[in-house]
């Protein structure tokens, strides 16, 4: 229950400066909602068919369905004066990991601490859309500013940080807000239009994703990528440059014990990608190159070449001088073609991280 601030509405007039009191006793705590006269407000919002419009792949921000108190000011269902989010209760009330509702880029992590948002995760979306989760847990954000994020990613865990009133285990809640534009001019989005009809995670965030493999004709390379919403989009804007190719292995959405992250950078300049789980290979490329190579964030998670884990295989990476491309491949029998049918073309790195065996194309 989130605005700038938490507060409890004004009491109104009309009724004696008596609130109508809402027993919400679904989310276990208690809504208050005035009947004080209709005020304009400063941002805009929109109609069904504009959230339908929005070109995004929505998720539920848990992995089981919560209760909503609050929700937005300006939109259908019990709110008050100012608020610009929906809080959602959910149990266990505190600890419960809270999930990105879309593909996106983290773009802040704070703590305000017991006043306004509290702990709180900012991540940006398509179409200038953003996503705010506010009242976390103190110390609980799995994500980092830049890092790119999936919809189901975990960012933290629900608590009562900020100003929320009154402070106790049955009121902690997620307070989320969706956002374009400025603050509280631009557009305020509904969240309960946008995520209350999404999908549950079909797996847990910490079993293997995915990751999907594009080939270009046109720039001589290879994309890969762990978002399905990233491949749809890529196989929809530009089919006559990137060529589907299927799902290359598996990794991880979110870090799971042993993994580490497989950093992404994009280059305009080749029309090329490049992965690399190395930290010092990436901050020497950001520092060497900063026209060439644009530091994109965290791909997804794998584990290091060199961990003892059973049942992975590692991943080849190989460099062309010519295409100046990268290209990685989780099939030995891959790789071993690559060397014997284009060493002039394709250079042999060494392998450069590992993944699920069970996940790899056959």
């Amino acid at each position: 229950m989130s605005t700038d601030r938490e507060r409890t509405p004004e009491p109104s007039a009309a009724l004696s400066r008596r609130s109508i009191l809402l027993g919400s006793l679904a989310a276990g705590c208690l809504v208050l909602a005035s009947s004080k006269t209709a005020h304009a407000l400063t941002y805009s919002v929109k109609t069904p068919a504009e959230h339908a419009a929005l070109p995004i792949t929505w998720g539920y921000p848990f992995a089981v369905r919560a209760n909503r108190g609050s929700g937005v000011d300006g939109y259908p269902g019990p709110t008050y004066g100012g608020h610009i989010g929906a809080d959602y209760y959910v149990d266990p009330r505190i600890g419960t990991p809270i999930l990105a509702v879309a593909d996106g880029t983290v773009t802040a992590v704070g703590d305000d601490g017991d006043v306004s948002r509290g702990v709180f995760v900012v991540v940006q979306h398509a179409a200038g859309v953003r996503s705010e989760y506010l009242h976390m847990q103190r110390g609980s954000p799995r994500v980092s500013v830049g890092q790119r994020v999936f919809r189901w990613t975990p960012l933290g865990l629900t608590g009562n940080t900020g100003d929320v009133r009154p402070r106790t285990v049955a009121n902690a809640h997620l307070h989320l807000a969706i956002f374009s534009g400025p603050h509280r001019t631009g557009t305020v989005w509904n969240p309960a239009w946008l995520i209350e009809g999404a999908p549950l995670p079909t797996t847990s965030p910490t079993q293997p994703t995915p990751v999907y493999r594009f080939w270009s004709a046109t720039y001589a390379g290879h994309f890969y990528t762990a978002s399905a919403e990233e491949r749809d989009a890529v196989a929809a804007r530009w089919p006559h440059i990137w060529s589907y190719e299927g799902q290359a292995y598996t990794a991880f959405a979110t870090q799971v014990a042993g993994t580490v992250p497989l950093y992404r950078f994009w280059s305009a300049q080749y029309n090329s990608h490049f992965y690399t789980t190395g930290a010092d290979e990436r901050d020497a490329v950001i520092a060497r190159w900063p026209d060439i190579w644009s530091y994109e964030g965290v791909a997804y998670y794998v584990y290091p070449v060199d961990a003892v884990i059973a049942n992975t295989v590692t991943v080849a990476r190989f460099w062309s001088a010519s295409t100046r491309h990268h290209f990685y491949t989780a099939s030995a029998a891959e790789r071993d073609g690559v060397m014997s049918r284009w060493p002039d073309v394709w250079q042999y790195e060494g392998d450069n991280f590992r993944v699920p065996a069970s996940g790899v194309a056959s």
